[in-house]
């Protein structure tokens, strides 16, 4: 994977419900995020769902994330839920 691979997880009440806005169960968002991602035995969707999950205090939401060489960023936050949005 030489270029970082983009997703958006969409949260309801703390459980990832889509990726890219395709509804999917956590175990299907975990494959598709390390089928994207070039990796068949790896964590690295888990990861994703997880750290996605931490940005959102509210349970509630969308979190756009990068995954690149065995790592996984939190771009940006959106929710109802918050007052703000948030970017790193």
């Amino acid at each position: 994977m030489n270029e970082p691979v983009h997703a958006v997880l969409t949260f309801d009440a703390g459980v990832v419900v889509a990726v890219d806005g395709e509804t999917v169960s956590v175990a299907e968002a975990v494959r598709e995020l390390n089928f994207r991602a070039g990796v068949v035995r790896s964590s690295l969707g888990s990861v994703a769902v997880r750290v996605a999950r931490m940005a959102l205090p509210s349970g509630f939401g969308e979190v756009d994330v990068a995954l690149y060489e065995g790592r996984v960023v939190g771009l940006t936050a959106r929710s109802e839920e918050s007052l703000y949005d948030f970017a790193s």
